[in-house]
C-alpha cells in the first residue's frame, strides 16, 4: 500500500525558483548588460512594485495564519481560505513574490530580471501552482473546484 503525503507535491520550492532566477538575472546583467530606464525612475518603479506586494502577499499570509493553515506548500492544508485577497486571486502570495522579484530587479536596473518575469510565472505555474491545485482538488473536492472556477489563478 502506497502512503500518500498530505501536502502538495511541488516540483521545486518556490523560493528556489525566485532566488535562482534573480541570481541568473544578476549574473547575466554583469556579463551581458542590457540598458534600462534611468536610475531615478527605476528606483521609483521598483519601490512601487515592492510596496504593491503589501496588497497581495502579506494579507494572504495573514489570512492563512488566521485560518490556522500553513502557507508552506510542504505542509498539509487544513482549510481553504476563500475570503479577503483570495476572492481576487487564487495565488496572492505568488503574485506578491513576483512583484517583489520585479521590484528588486527594477530598483537595481536589471533588465534581465524584467525579461525573466514571464518565465518565472510559467515555472511557478507548472512546478508549484498546478501541483498545489491538484492537491487541493483531491483534499477539498467540489468546494475547491467551484472556487477555482470563480477566481483567477494569477490576477
Amino acid at each position: 500500500m502506497e502512503l500518500k503525503r498530505d501536502h502538495a507535491s511541488v516540483v521545486i520550492n518556490p523560493f528556489v525558483i525566485y532566488i535562482g532566477l534573480a541570481v541568473v538575472a544578476i549574473l547575466l546583467q554583469i556579463v551581458v548588460p542590457l540598458s534600462f530606464i534611468p536610475a531615478i525612475p527605476a528606483r521609483v518603479l521598483g519601490v512601487f512594485l515592492i510596496l504593491l506586494n503589501f496588497g497581495f502577499g502579506l494579507p494572504a499570509i495573514r489570512d492563512m495564519l488566521q485560518a490556522k493553515t500553513s502557507p508552506n506548500p510542504q505542509r498539509p492544508s487544513t482549510s481553504l481560505v476563500l475570503s479577503g485577497i483570495y476572492q481576487r486571486t487564487r495565488n496572492p502570495m505568488y503574485v506578491g513574490l513576483t512583484l517583489v522579484f520585479a521590484g528588486v530587479l527594477t530598483l537595481n536596473q536589471n533588465m534581465w530580471g524584467i525579461l525573466f518575469v514571464p518565465l518565472l510565472v510559467l515555472l511557478i505555474t507548472i512546478w508549484v501552482i498546478i501541483p498545489e491545485e491538484t492537491y487541493l482538488e483531491e483534499k477539498f473536492g467540489l468546494e475547491y473546484t467551484v472556487y477555482k472556477s470563480k477566481v483567477r489563478r494569477w490576477i
